[in-house]
């Protein structure tokens, strides 16, 4: 787990204890319920991906996706407060209006990602970034991560980025699958960690079929970031994009989030996805 993985772990936990609108579930500590209802959401989705390799019009998508969600309402999977219809819209209201290429071809081997598309996904080690945040701000991201100046007196901010993380519905963020992790001390490389996303992705959209299965990374591009700590230490972030523009849902996202080795459930309109089978770092 890289530095900002743990800054966002511990603000998590946080956040449990001190928040007591937010359920009280942890990766380590979930209860009975919550194992169960998850393991229900599992099957659904390995259903549902047997289910897409079916697919050969955009019709047939999208009548199997609301099906899906009444499934998932049934078993009360939904977010609360969310209604089936209102779970439809959200899901498939942008990909509905989309133009969509024939004929449609399923492939498993490809580098041209998709767009306008319908994804769906079941895999870990991802992460969808809140966006727009307060770290977007350049002199906020600057004092967060250059400064000491964002501990004594912005720290608070961080909430604002947790609770946005935490939230099932996502509009618009991008998603991280895989990371790597370098920490140099004094001019030598003392840490460094790599880490793959694995599960499979599907797609439907202006490039037909496009669907991922096992080890993957994020093929969009790759965001790196450097944290300069003094004038011969500092961390090193690679983290590989898959998904740009996400309107959707996430599953058990707070778990997600919290710890990334367990999958992650999506399913939502993208503006943009690709993925490689190779470290895009090498």
């Amino acid at each position: 787990m890289n530095y900002q993985k743990k800054w966002f772990a511990i603000a998590v936990t946080f956040l449990f204890t001190g928040v007591t609108l937010i359920p009280t579930i942890t990766a380590d500590t979930r209860s009975t319920s919550s194992e169960k209802q998850y393991i229900e959401v599992e099957k659904i989705f390995n259903d549902l991906q047997l289910n897409l390799d079916k697919v050969t019009t955009k019709q047939e998508a999208l009548v199997l996706i609301k099906e899906v969600i009444v499934e998932l309402n049934e078993h009360g999977l939904l977010p609360k407060g969310m209604t089936v219809k209102r779970a439809q819209r959200l899901v498939t209201g942008c990909f509905s209006k989309s133009e969509l290429g024939q004929p449609f071809q399923s492939n498993n081997e490809n580098n041209i990602g998709n767009t306008n598309c319908l994804v769906i996904g079941f895999t870990n080690e991802t992460f969808f970034r809140p966006y727009p945040t307060i770290y977007d701000i350049p002199i906020i991201y600057y004092l967060r991560f250059n400064t000491s100046f964002f501990h004594e007196y912005l720290n608070f901010l961080l909430w604002f980025y947790v609770i946005r993380a935490y939230q099932p519905f996502k509009f618009g963020p991008f998603a991280i699958f895989g990371s790597k992790f370098r920490l140099v001390e004094n001019g030598n490389m003392t840490q460094e960690e790599m880490h793959a996303s694995s599960g499979w992705v599907w797609s439907l959209g202006l490039n037909s079929i496009r669907k991922w299965n096992g080890t993957l990374y994020g093929g969009l591009n790759t965001r790196y970031k450097k944290i300069i700590l003094d004038n011969e230490s500092y961390i090193e972030d690679w983290y590989p994009v898959g998904i740009k523009g996400f309107v959707g849902i996430s599953f058990f996202s707070l778990i997600g989030e919290f710890n990334y080795t367990v999958p992650t459930f999506y399913i939502g309109f993208a503006r943009e996805i690709n993925f490689t089978y190779s470290p895009p770092w090498i």
